[in-house]
């Protein structure tokens, strides 16, 4: 195993800096210490806040839940739930946690922009509604995306899944 340090290569387990002994300080500005992360119980409790406002209003819906980063941390297709729709709510969910905003501002409605986008994420961004970011203390921990019903229906489902948060 091979560690950087100070750009010069060593052997793990050789040398005075390995495991502890007179390890160098490493620069501050290197890491971010102050992140906040979504856990698997908070994904699981937005799925379930989504899924109850979805039995309200009768809409079966797909409910996917990401980290900042895009991964998959919790999914839900509801009894009902169009099967081609799990992607999309996958990609809603990614668009809003990557791009840090709600999907239906992504491109402010320009239809071409957003196929274009879109086309250029390698479907990873869309602008139709329903994903939104999940926003903890200011810092974006995720997104939920929603599909199955119209986009009207997905963003009430999305608000009521990331209010779970607060």
């Amino acid at each position: 195993m091979y560690a950087a340090t100070y750009g010069k290569l060593s052997r793990g387990g050789q040398g005075r800096h390995a495991r502890g002994g007179n390890s160098p300080r490493m620069e501050p500005s290197y890491v971010v210490r102050e992140q906040i992360n979504l856990s698997l119980a908070g994904a699981q409790a937005v799925v379930a806040a989504a899924a109850a406002k979805a039995r309200e209003i009768n809409v079966d819906q797909c409910i996917a839940v990401v980290d900042r980063g895009g991964s998959l941390l919790a999914f839900a297709r509801m009894d009902g739930a169009r099967i081609g729709s799990i992607t999309i709510a996958l990609t809603k969910a990614v668009s809003a946690a990557t791009r840090r905003r709600p999907t239906a501002e992504e491109v402010a409605g320009d239809v071409p922009l957003g196929i274009r986008l879109g086309l250029a994420s390698n479907n990873t961004v869309t602008n139709i509604g329903g994903g939104l970011p999940l926003i903890i203390d200011g810092q974006v921990v995720g997104g939920i995306g929603v599909s199955s019903g119209t986009v009207d229906e997905d963003a009430i489902v999305a608000k009521a899944g990331s209010s779970a948060l607060v």
